[in-house]
């Protein structure tokens, strides 16, 4: 299963104040646009029909993938092991960019479901951190 982007609209973007969570973590990054989604709090993202969340696509190295994915899903308080917690979840989206359409992680509001033919990524993401704990 490939790895997956990550994509940031608040407080992980470059100049932000929790960036140092993927400082160094990446290899290429792109202005990205979610659509189907809006921002519902100054932090906060859920599906809304015809707007739209502008962000960063950040492509992970191999080598960190993993750990920095866990201390995003901490930092967003997601329950260890799992992909939903309190205030968050991560799902898999669909983003756009100048260089096309991606497959990415972003956090959401916990009631937020991905599409449907992407939660073969959200089952294989599922295991990945139930073997890694």
């Amino acid at each position: 299963m490939p790895t997956l982007p990550l994509f940031v609209f608040g407080t992980l973007r470059r100049g932000e104040c929790n960036h140092h969570y993927l400082a160094g973590a990446y290899d290429r990054v792109l202005a990205a646009r979610l659509l189907g989604f809006a921002r519902v709090e100054p932090l906060m993202i859920a599906r809304e029909q015809s707007s739209e969340v502008d962000g960063e696509l950040f492509f992970l190295t191999p080598a960190t993938y993993a750990a920095t994915l866990r201390e995003c899903d901490s930092l967003e308080e997601l329950t260890p092991g799992s992909l939903i917690g309190h205030e968050y979840r991560r799902i898999a989206v669909r983003v756009q960019t100048d260089s096309g359409e991606f497959v990415a992680w972003a956090y959401s509001r916990p009631d937020a479901e991905s599409d449907a033919d992407l939660q073969p990524l959200i089952a294989h993401e599922s295991q990945r951190l139930a073997t890694d704990r």
